[in-house]
């Protein structure tokens, strides 16, 4: 039985989850950090490709996106008896960021949109705009060919049809919100020193 954990777990978060495994009847139990196994997947699924698509010496970024956490992991190509092998060499700290903070800054620029147009939202139509965002999120990161995805916001009430809001999230306020807000390009002098790391 292989059982996947968070990359940032500690030793003792690890062993909580095997006593926690073994609690409910799982037996020989591997643990796989999260990270690892979205990468193993690839390998997988590119069967022998992925050895064409590395090179000796390569490093490769892992990001494990959940709902309300990132984890980032650094695994090295290196070579072990004339193979390439993939080997992890860090390991991020555990960030209190995923794609619950990422859906809420998505119907946020939204809620802005309507509140342009004299719309204002009371907080039970946020939390059903977040619901919509991240749907129509869902939809355009999964499909290439679409650029906009509607996003219909429930009333409440007597005026449940009438009062019901609709408006649409692009691909681009998506690209916008989530890269340019989540993950900015910086430049060169902006980012940390390079530093050796240890073999």
């Amino acid at each position: 039985m292989v059982l996947t954990v968070p990359a940032s777990f500690d030793p003792a978060a690890r062993e909580l989850t095997a006593e926690a495994a073994e609690a409910v009847g799982l037996r020989h139990l591997v643990l796989l950090e999260e990270p690892q196994a979205a990468l193993y997947h690839w390998v997988l699924a590119t069967r022998e490709g992925w050895r064409k698509q590395v090179q000796l010496g390569d490093i490769i970024l892992v990001i494990d996106l959940g709902g309300g956490t990132a984890d980032f992991s650094l695994i090295a190509v290196t070579e072990r008896d004339g193979s390439l092998e993939l080997v992890r060499v860090a390991v991020g700290e555990h960030i209190l960021l995923g794609g619950d903070n990422m859906d809420l800054a998505l119907a946020h620029a939204v809620r802005a949109k309507l509140a342009a147009q004299g719309i204002q939202l009371d907080p039970w139509q946020l939390q059903g705009l977040t619901h919509g965002c991240r749907s129509a999120k869902e939809t355009l990161l999964s499909h290439d060919e679409v650029e906009a995805v509607p996003v219909v916001v429930p009333s409440r009430g007597s005026r449940l049809i009438g009062g019901t809001l609709r408006t649409e999230l692009t691909r681009d306020e998506v690209s916008h919100t989530l890269m340019e807000g989540f993950f900015p390009i910086v430049e060169a002098a902006a980012r940390p020193a390079a530093r050796a790391r240890a073999a």
